[in-house]
């Protein structure tokens, strides 16, 4: 029995993967592409932004791991092999990561850092008076384990956390939660500073364009860190140069990489970081594809499987 790994040209070297992969699973034989030996012998795959098309290749597979809380990368492949499960990557580690990114730029847009950056490049002395992390409010789209985790972290520094997603849920203790379509704007008129986490599926694409961020108060901020294709790119830059968004902070993007023409690079008010808000870590990932591969192999159901009715 052998594993396959698969991973993007700008992911740092793949056998680090496969060397803790290894250690975790020692009796199955871990193989990297485009080494994939005997097809017949593949029975998993872990795979981050695989080529599209390689997958149909092997006719014993039991299911397909990603390596990321999403699976956007794996759907997009229109040869990807019918019912199998797709299991998504849920690590301690990776989420930690992402609420140290949110985190991040939450303080860099409170504490004004972003006007002191530009001042320093116009040897310009200049103290702007603060706000009181009570008195700004961060409102976080997509509340499953990564948005709940950075809304604790916000609360436990005194902001007020406000909360949405498509569909209720139960209480979330300080976070104020609205739900749907019908209370979006009123989410939205309520946020001082945006983060959205939500997956890309097909009824979050486009989910923030102008319409909708305009719905946002003058002067607000957004934190980009799901994925790329919910907000809008175009109506960003076009509330950026209005004044309407100060500033954004953007890890995601409609096009990865992100070409080189595109005008978000160039942009005095646009941070950008190369999708690495939640970098996966080989060592502790690999004890979670481990826990899912003995899952199945002793007729158990991986955790957590990609559920087409709710995309994600």
């Amino acid at each position: 029995m052998a594993l396959l790994i698969s991973v993007s040209e700008f992911w740092e070297d793949e056998k680090v993967w496969r060397q803790f992969v290894q250690e975790e699973l020692p009796d199955i034989d871990v193989r990297v592409y485009p080494d994939d030996g005997d097809v017949n012998e593949i029975k998993y795959v872990v795979v981050w932004k695989h080529p599209h098309g390689i997958l149909k290749k092997y006719p014993n597979l039991k299911a397909i791991l990603s390596l990321g809380a999403g699976v956007d990368h794996i759907l997009s492949d229109p040869d990807l092999p019918k019912d199998l499960p797709i299991v998504r990557l849920v690590d301690v580690k990776l989420t930690h990561e992402m609420c140290f990114h949110a985190l991040h730029w939450v303080l860099h847009f409170h504490s004004d850092h972003y006007l002191y950056m530009n001042q320093q490049l116009d040897k310009k002395w200049l103290q702007h008076g603060s706000i009181q992390p009570e008195d700004r409010s961060v409102g976080i789209m997509g509340l499953g384990n990564i948005g709940k985790g950075i809304g604790t972290s916000l609360v436990s520094q005194g902001f007020k956390v406000l909360g949405w997603g498509a569909s209720q849920k139960s209480s979330l203790g300080d976070i104020e939660y609205f739900f749907g379509d019908e209370q979006l704007g009123d989410f939205l008129g309520k946020t001082n500073i945006l983060i959205n986490v939500l997956p890309l599926t097909k009824d979050t694409t486009n989910l923030l364009g102008k319409q909708e961020l305009q719905c946002l108060p003058r002067g607000s901020f957004i934190i980009n860190m799901g994925r790329g294709g919910i907000v809008n790119e175009t109506d960003l830059l076009s509330l950026l140069d209005e004044g309407h968004i100060t500033a954004a902070a953007m890890d995601v993007f409609e096009q990865e990489p992100l070409p080189a023409n595109n005008p978000l690079w160039s942009h005095p008010s646009v941070y950008i970081t190369p999708h690495i808000a939640g970098q996966s870590n080989p060592k502790s990932s690999a004890k979670t594809i481990a826990e899912n591969i003995y899952r199945i192999e002793d007729d158990k159901l991986p955790f957590p499987i990609y559920n087409i009715n709710k995309g994600y």
